[in-house]
This record gives C-alpha cells, sequence and structure tokens, in this order.
C-alpha cells in the first residue's frame, strides 16, 4: 500500500512540475511578444540589466562613482554624479505688496 501512495506523490510531483514549466514557457512565449510588438521590455529584462549593473559597479569599488541614467556628454564620456551635492527642494523668496501682477484673465 505504501508503493502506491509514493508512486502518487511522484506522479503529483511530475505533473506539479511539468505545470511550472508550461507556465514558464507561456511567460516567456508572451512576454517576447509583448516586447517586440510594444518596444517594452519584460520586467525580468530589466530586474537582470540593474542586477548586472550593480555587480558591475560593486565589483569597481563600490558604488561610487556611479552615473546618472542619461547623464553622456556630448565627447560620448559619461558625468560621474557627486554626492556632496545638494538638493534645494524650496527656495525661501520675499513677498512684495507692490510687485507688479498681470491682468486678471476675462473669460467670456
Amino acid at each position: 500500500m505504501t508503493w502506491v501512495f509514493r508512486l502518487f506523490m511522484t506522479f503529483m510531483g511530475l505533473a506539479f512540475l511539468l505545470g511550472l514549466v508550461v507556465a514558464l514557457g507561456l511567460y516567456i512565449v508572451w512576454a517576447t511578444l509583448r516586447w517586440l510588438l510594444t518596444g517594452r521590455k519584460p520586467q525580468v529584462v530589466m530586474v537582470w540589466q540593474q542586477f548586472s549593473a550593480m555587480r558591475k559597479n560593486f565589483g569597481q569599488g563600490g558604488f561610487r562613482g556611479q552615473t546618472a541614467p542619461g547623464s553622456e556628454e556630448a565627447w560620448g564620456r559619461a558625468q560621474t554624479r557627486s554626492f556632496g551635492d545638494q538638493v534645494v527642494d524650496v527656495e525661501v523668496r520675499e513677498v512684495v505688496e507692490d510687485a507688479p501682477r498681470l491682468p486678471p484673465e476675462r473669460r467670456g
């Protein structure tokens, strides 16, 4: 009786594994067709590219000296980001009461 249970569980495991392989194959076909038709890369490809870039940058001495995406100079060299730069979120200015203003819009 034990061998029947083992045989049944073996077939169940194989069916589950076959289902996973079929689902993965269908996803690959769907993602490839969508990539070809729309030009949007699948998320798996995007994550793998980011992982590879992080691994490459880490192998070159950590994350210092990363380049911002799209920060290529005219000469083809990438600009390095300076992590000491400050980002100004809000700039404070004095409000003057007698400042010239635009005339109100007339809706008609």
